[in-house]
């Protein structure tokens, strides 16, 4: 009888073990989560009921009284949270005739994963996080991503065939044939109408901003000066003439005859705000390649038209549309372009894309020998010849235009007549030793070439990139071998501005990343890993793309163009979003002083006011060592170095020229008697023995290299870009 005793009693306390043990895993793994999302909410409530405590919430130094309101929230929150869930099974229980406690729990759980980025998205509205620790701002951003991405996969249902021509709808497979018809061809109409509307208020916005930011006088002659000149002089004969710079001709850069051929648009409205107009629709109209690309790739217009969206809201996109304009900067929308028709198998457009491409910079063509490297080592029928072909048309018209066209035959650039480009890459070309410098640095010191291509600038450039797209390129193989070109280029570069997304030189990268992304989102969804852990393809490629677009929308908050932020710049400078009355006084008088210059006066300008007297055939920076030419003189004295203000008042006193009309330190004077001969100046250790307008120091051409440092002063010498300009 004992024994019997002693078995029930054992056999009980084993159940009560097991049922302990089942508690304890259910309650470590299952009741955390509730307790964390009555957190996330309660937080993120109180952050934005209380915007003005977000600096001493940052710093943990609200007062006692803060904390157990907050304390006493999180409570309330968690008990709502708990309340929530017990509808939620007891509505199961009343359908289903079964709690299932655990399996409610656990869906409760992974489909509520995305209020866990409530929280972070209330620490990016910290002040200035994006300026002060951008790396947490990016990090934030990417949980925040990673935690929607979680959920949406949790929301999502198994693969299932799609009914014919709708596959531009996501839940066409729920539908009978004749809804799932009518769904495919409402999707059909209003997809482009969506994608319109995405270029019509891209190109809109940002016209409007850059033209704004124009006004303010914060675009100078390096580059809106002389690619406003280029479209002037090439409407008007001179094709790629530009008064500015050496040898009068652009080549003495780059050669970008596209320009040349874009010309005759200027005609209708020949002033530099026609280049920042241009320039935002052409960026503008990348989405449609964007789309097309996707809806090919993703065979669903819903991905393609959230993507093409991701293309408007990108910050790099941002930050070369409102850096002045540029050449290199009209590659973007054209490679995706250039791309879309290759996966499509349309060559004869291919081939109209690589010739626009090529004509947009000399040097895309070697971007352009790693797209046909892709060609190659893709194994579709007839590709690799195409692939050839593309590298071998590149390099011939590379050498034809360095040999025939510029002023230099070096890749780099060098000679009087050139502007060497050599300080780009000056850490890695010890003595100024040029290319060749750069390929032995590279094989005799490959630490040192991967410690500079690891700068922590570097680090943050490329999570400023591929953030957004959640680093969706790089599993698409092996097109990633396209971005190759575009690392090292950014990469290897000294020059602060080529590893930022404020300037040009990302397009050599973030185009192709976008191409790019439809493929690996497709990738990422077919591929062996997914199938391992069991993930669902058609649920993993929802979760990605929707982890995309929330990663995008933060980081376009945080460090784009759309919203005001303590990161977005145009270039060097910040960028002017509205007009203050002050400004628009300003604007005004250098409106009348432009005017009333006539139309074919030859006039000197200082930096800032460049881009506003430079559609005309002569226009030269002031003073330089053309000044003697100038028949008017438009300048900002704040610009001019001291050596240099103290020669134009002595020209002034000389009576050489004569004050028209002044605003503070801007002034236009007009030239009444020639210019006479000035004794030479005696040489200086401090200053160069030549005017500041002349070409400067290439020890000037580099920005503050300190990490976290602000953009040089607008009037620095080292404000400059692809062509060195002659002016301060």
């Amino acid at each position: 009888m004992l024994d019997h005793h002693r078995t029930r009693l054992s056999s009980a306390l084993a159940k009560v073990d097991g049922t302990i043990e089942r508690l304890a895993r259910a309650a470590l793994i299952l009741a955390p989560w509730p307790i964390l999302y009555g957190m996330s909410i309660a937080v993120t409530a109180w952050v934005f009921t209380h915007p003005g405590r977000l600096a001493q919430l940052d710093t943990n130094k609200l007062t006692e009284l803060e904390r157990r309101w907050m304390a006493g929230g999180a409570v309330v929150a968690i008990i709502g949270v708990g309340l929530a869930y017990f509808l939620v099974m007891l509505a199961r229980r009343t359908v289903t005739r079964s709690w299932a406690f655990v399996n409610t729990v656990g869906r409760l759980n992974r489909a509520l994963i995305p209020v866990l980025a409530l929280p972070l998205v209330a620490a990016l509205k910290v002040p200035n996080i994006e300026k002060e620790s951008p790396k947490t701002a990016l990090f934030f951003a990417a949980l925040a991503a990673a935690a929607v991405g979680v959920g949406v996969y949790a929301w999502g249902r198994g693969d299932a065939p799609v009914h014919g021509d709708a596959r531009g709808l996501d839940d066409a497979r729920d539908l009978d044939g004749d809804s799932a018809g009518a769904l495919a061809k409402a999707g059909r109409r209003l997809a482009p109408l969506a994608v319109a509307a995405l270029w019509a208020g891209y190109a809109f916005f940002f016209s409007r901003l850059a033209i704004t930011n124009h006004h303010a006088l914060h675009t100078r002659t390096p580059d809106l000066g002389y690619y406003d000149n280029i479209f002037y002089q090439s409407i008007h004969g001179r094709p790629l003439g530009c008064s500015w710079i050496k040898a009068g001709y652009h080549g003495s850069a780059h050669f970008d005859p596209i320009l040349v051929l874009l010309s005759p648009l200027y005609l209708l409205y020949p002033r530099a705000e026609f280049l920042l107009v241009l320039q935002s629709v052409w960026l503008g109209a990348g989405v449609i390649p964007v789309y097309l690309l996707a809806r090919d790739k993703l065979e669903h217009r819903g991905k393609a038209i959230l993507l093409a969206a991701v293309w408007a809201i990108y910050p790099a996109l941002h930050g070369t549309n409102m850096y002045e304009f540029h050449s290199l900067t009209l590659i973007s929308p054209l490679i995706v372009w250039l791309l879309y028709f290759y996966e499509t198998g349309r060559d004869r457009l291919y081939w109209v894309a690589l010739a626009a491409l090529l004509l947009c910079r000399e040097d895309v063509s070697l971007l352009m020998c790693f797209i046909g490297l892709y060609a190659i080592l893709d194994r579709r029928p007839g590709r690799t010849r195409l692939g050839w072909v593309t590298i071998a048309t590149s390099l011939v018209y590379f050498v034809v235009v360095k040999l025939f066209f510029m002023t230099s035959a070096g890749i780099i650039m060098s000679g009087k007549d050139a502007y060497s480009f050599a300080y780009y890459y000056q850490e890695l070309m010890p003595n100024r030793s040029g290319l060749g410098g750069l390929l032995v640095s590279l094989l005799t010191n490959p630490v040192f070439a991967l410690k500079v291509m690891l700068a922590e600038p570097k680090i943050l450039f490329l999570l400023q990139l591929f953030v957004p797209l959640c680093f969706l390129p790089f599993l698409a193989k092996p097109g990633r071998w396209m971005l190759a070109y575009g690392l090292m280029f950014c990469l290897l570069a000294s020059r602060d501005a080529v590893f930022s997304i404020h300037f040009q030189y990302s397009a050599v990268l973030f185009p192709i990343a976008f191409a790019l992304a439809p493929i690996g989102l497709k990738r990422a969804a077919d591929s062996a890993p997914a199938a391992y852990f069991g993930l669902d393809g058609r649920r993993l490629s929802r979760a990605l793309l929707a982890a995309t677009l929330v990663a995008s929308a933060l980081v376009s908050w945080k460090f784009g163009g759309l919203v005001e932020n303590a990161s977005f710049r145009g270039g060097f400078s910040r960028v002017a979003r509205r007009l203050t009355p002050d400004q628009e006084a300003t604007y005004a008088w250098v409106r009348q002083q432009v005017e009333a210059i006539p139309p074919g006066a030859v006039v000197g300008a200082t930096s800032k006011m460049g881009p506003h007297i430079s559609n005309r055939k002569e226009a030269y920076f002031y003073p330089g060592d053309r000044a003697a030419l100038v028949h008017y003189v438009l300048l900002d004295e704040g610009e001019l170095k001291a050596k240099d203000l103290e020669r134009h008042n002595a020209a002034v006193k000389r009576g050489e020229l004569m004050e028209l009309s002044r605003l503070k330190k801007m002034a236009l004077f007009k030239r009444v008697k020639p210019a006479s001969k000035e004794p030479p100046r005696p040489p200086s250790s401090e200053e160069p023995d030549e005017p500041t307008t002349r070409e400067p120091r290439p020890e000037l051409r580099k920005l503050n290299k300190k990490p976290g440092s602000p953009p040089p002063d607008t009037t620095s010498t080292a404000e400059q870009d692809e062509d060195p300009p002659p002016g301060p």
